[in-house]
């Protein structure tokens, strides 16, 4: 269920690393103690300080770490390192997925390009295509949830029904806000009544966290669906910044709280990381590309060697940008202190 740290495309080479660090180490080694032989050919000590102005009997320390540090990140690099982004599923189980679309009346907010809704139906338009062999219902909720389809193995139905979807199908009298604890029972009982027990059982709710409930009381059912097997993961839709409300009618309305401010709805995403984190799943920022596909790619069930597991980062460019630097200064380190030997000395070696 957690997704990997990290993983690598040629772990083989890891191997390497260590004999790479060794060789290096030696060369140096090496080259110090040749260093130090001409500094006696020199006369001793005194005498190659008058010569030149390198110490041949100090061991060139900065150096070593230099060479040790790049040689380091050079063998990791060529082992091809992935970096994983958090939970993901299992690559050999079949999924059973519940999708609760948030509906309260702040996801229409317009803090997010074409409205909040409308970015969370582009999400789940996705999620059917990636997992279009996998079995996934639609749930909706704000102060109670609904069910739009049945647990179902055609994605064509998810799309269609998952556009129909407005915040004006909950009635406002309803619409209190969004009741997390609720829709993750509903979710459960979805799952419950057409299981499969070979299946990972999950629950994604698409949400802008806001929420009139105890964060308690959400996070006790989060646990009662992870202690009974059921992942729930979450994805964020909002800026922090957040949107002003406008009523709905005729006219555009901002609407007041009861102090008569205009009441601003924000994306709470510590209340959906600590939900995620509490049923065993992950949570993405979906608002932008990158958060999408980074739950895309911890959603699919695709072995981590073909798709890097939750969408993973290759970190071999990075540790090569690292080592560059080091190598560059190790060279200049060496090149301020090389030795020029008198013809004499050159002659007799």
């Amino acid at each position: 269920m957690g997704g990997r740290a990290m993983s690598f495309s040629n772990p083989e080479l890891l191997a390497l690393t260590p004999l790479v660090l060794l060789i290096l180490a030696l060369g140096l080694t090496s080259q110090a103690a040749r260093h130090r032989k001409l500094a006696e050919a020199f006369g001793g000590a005194e005498a190659a300080r008058r010569l030149t102005s390198r110490d041949l009997y100090g061991f060139p320390r900065v150096r070593l770490w230099c060479l040790l540090a790049a040689g380091a990140a050079l063998g990791l690099a060529a082992a091809g390192p992935r970096l994983g982004l958090g939970a993901a599923l299992d690559a050999s189980q079949p999924v059973d997925m519940v999708i609760a679309v948030d509906l309260s009346y702040s996801m229409s907010a317009t803090d997010v390009e074409g409205g909040r809704l409308a970015r969370a139906k582009e999400v789940v338009h996705a999620i059917a295509d990636v997992m279009e062999n996998e079995r996934l219902a639609l749930t909706v909720f704000a102060d109670w949830p609904y069910s739009v389809l049945p647990m179902s193995d055609d994605p064509d139905l998810i799309r269609f029904f998952t556009e129909s979807l407005t915040t004006d199908l909950v009635e406002l009298e309803r619409d209190q806000g969004t009741a997390l604890s609720a829709v993750i029972t509903h979710a459960r009982a979805t799952l419950d009544a057409r299981s499969r027990p070979e299946a990972q059982k999950v629950i994604l709710i698409i949400s802008d966290g806001e929420g009139h409930e105890e964060e308690g009381a959400v996070l006790d059912s989060v646990a009662a669906s992870a202690a009974d097997g059921v992942m729930v993961w979450t994805a964020g839709i909002g800026t922090t910044g957040g949107s002003e409300l406008i009523a709905v009618g005729p006219d555009s309305v901002t609407m007041l709280g009861e102090d008569g401010e205009p009441v601003v709805t924000r994306l709470n995403e510590d209340l959906l990381r600590r939900v995620a984190a509490a049923g065993g799943g992950g949570y993405r920022n979906v608002t932008g590309g990158g958060g999408l596909r980074g739950l895309l790619g911890s959603l699919r069930r695709e072995s981590l060697e073909d798709t890097g597991g939750s969408e993973p980062v290759g970190a071999a460019l990075w540790l090569v940008l690292f080592a560059l630097p080091l190598l560059l200064w190790e060279g200049k380190l060496d090149a301020d202190g090389v030795v020029e030997l008198p013809r004499h000395v050159e002659a007799e070696e």
